[in-house]
């Protein structure tokens, strides 16, 4: 089974562990794990995956409310300038605004930080049914067309 990689890109290191930690206690396996603090961070990374300098993330995990470069402007980047590489949100924001903004900047989901990240790991574990997970979605194909 190929290996996925998993970017959580936040400003909080604490919530990664206790994440990257969720995941290893899970047996998802086929996920591997990449904290980012930050936005600013974040765009420099995948700067570096759009010139073919970093490996591509499979999915992007973002939290909404970062310092200087936060979620929303990230996402956006994202889906400008490497739009096969699929985004969601994680959050503490519950207003209905947070959500809807995330969705029309190209959100594929939106969860809690409140939880303990249960819905998350569900999703992933689910990755190969979901409809932005095929093959012609990935960032190996849309870098090349």
């Amino acid at each position: 089974m190929k290996r996925r990689l998993l970017v959580h890109v936040d400003d909080d290191p604490d919530l990664a562990f206790l994440l990257e930690r969720g995941l290893s206690v899970s047996g998802i396996s086929n996920w591997s794990f990449q904290f980012i603090e930050g936005g600013a961070a974040a765009l420099d990374y995948l700067e570096r995956v759009k010139a073919g300098e970093a490996e591509a993330p499979t999915l992007l995990l973002l939290d909404i409310k970062m310092p200087k470069v936060n979620g929303f402007d990230v996402l956006q980047w994202v889906n400008q300038n490497l739009p096969g590489i699929p985004a969601i949100m994680l959050s503490s924001s519950e207003l209905i605004e947070d959500r809807l903004r995330a969705r029309d900047l190209g959100s594929r989901g939106y969860f809690s930080k409140g939880n303990i990240f249960t819905e998350l790991i569900e999703f992933l574990r689910a990755w190969d049914e979901t409809a932005f997970a095929h093959k012609d979605d990935s960032p190996e194909v849309n870098r090349k067309r």
